[in-house]
């Protein structure tokens, strides 16, 4: 029986968001830059699971004074990775610190209103799922950032969202990941009755004088048995054509011929994003320097050159830009390859008949 792909929230949705960056992400494994979001949260999320389980003074010290600088292990950790992330410029950091004391103070221990009888940070799962009488079979895997257990059974699963808007349409009615670990806590805690919520770190998530959390705060609806059973079976389906993605899967979805959301969510054609820059009334939007600030662009969108490790077997391990060859530290075995991608078919295609008419 051959290996079941490893399913997450974030592969499923790439898949159904755009197939060829599915292929250029998980198959072809092409070099990704990132952005600065990305690298806010990582490193906001490496400060929760550090004071999850010790540095309780630090933490005091943090929500307390309100800033993680006078904070020294936290300060240390953060300019570090700040640094290795190239988001050490005045304008992250702000936003860092004020990300990390917006997740501290909203009741970061799970115990504002009742002790929980285990608190976990970083929960990792690794389910293989096999109901053969039912059909379902399927692999989930992931994170889970904070789990409290409560005497009555109960579980809050949360989960830090660093992105600079909160859930819309879709993503809060039909949200593969709060499906995912509450399935995952299902099957790792049968007893329980798992609930998800989701912070926003860049939105207010203080409560006001009636209780009521601020628009950074989402508690979403329980799941129940008969609804994460028929999720079950959705798995499945998403696993099998994971497992069979090739090249033609690949060419099949592309975000550019779907249709626009209605939901305000993002996807279809806005998932290309454009060559250019950010536009307000005909001129280019301007940074604080005063200059342009780039638009959104898929980073497969392009050709490039890039680097790959493969291993004795020939299987890719890691790659890098053309300019990081360095990065690359290949073991006994190991080769680097210099490679050559041509760029999203869609967008090639388009620009070679662009091109034609022209003439």
């Amino acid at each position: 029986m051959s290996e079941l792909t490893k399913l997450s929230a974030s592969r499923i949705k790439t898949a159904q968001t755009c197939s060829w960056t599915y292929w250029c992400n998980y198959k072809l494994k092409l070099p990704d830059s990132g952005n600065d979001g990305s690298s806010r949260g990582t490193i906001c999320h490496n400060v929760f699971e550090l004071l999850g389980t010790k540095h309780k003074r630090e933490f005091n010290k943090i929500v307390k004074e309100g800033t993680i600088w006078n904070a020294e292990v936290v300060a240390a950790q953060v300019k570090k990775e700040a640094e290795e992330l190239c988001v050490n410029d005045p304008e992250n950091l702000e936003l860092i610190d004020e990300m990390i004391v917006n997740g501290l103070r909203c009741d970061f221990f799970g115990d504002t209103e009742e002790k929980p009888v285990k608190a976990e940070s970083e929960q990792f799962f690794d389910l293989e799922i096999h109901k053969e009488e039912q059909g379902i079979r399927y692999a989930i895997r992931g994170y889970i950032d904070k789990l409290f257990v409560y005497k009555d059974n109960s579980v809050i699963i949360r989960d830090f969202k660093s992105s600079k808007s909160v859930f819309k349409g879709k993503e809060i009615t039909d949200n593969l990941q709060n499906l995912i670990y509450c399935l995952a806590v299902k099957h790792l805690m049968p007893e329980t009755e798992p609930q998800s919520e989701f912070l926003f770190l860049r939105f207010d998530l203080d409560k006001d004088l009636l209780g009521n959390y601020g628009k950074g705060y989402l508690r979403m609806d329980k799941i129940t048995p008969e609804e994460l059973e028929g999720f079950e079976y959705q798995l499945t389906q998403f696993q099998d054509y994971l497992d069979n993605f090739d090249e033609s899967a690949a060419i099949s979805n592309f975000a550019a011929k779907q249709d626009f959301p209605r939901d305000g969510t993002f996807g279809g054609p806005l998932a290309c994003g454009k060559d250019g820059y950010k536009m307000s009334k005909g001129q280019p939007i301007l940074d604080k320097n005063g200059e342009p600030i780039k638009a959104f662009i898929c980073p497969y969108r392009k050709p490039m050159e890039y680097y790959v490790l493969k291993d004795s077997e020939g299987k890719i391990k890691k790659s890098a830009f053309i300019d990081c060859k360095h990065e690359l530290e290949p073991e006994e075995g190991d080769e680097i390859v210099k490679m050559n991608y041509e760029g999203c078919p869609h967008w090639q295609n388009k620009e070679k008949l662009d091109d034609f008419l022209d003439v």
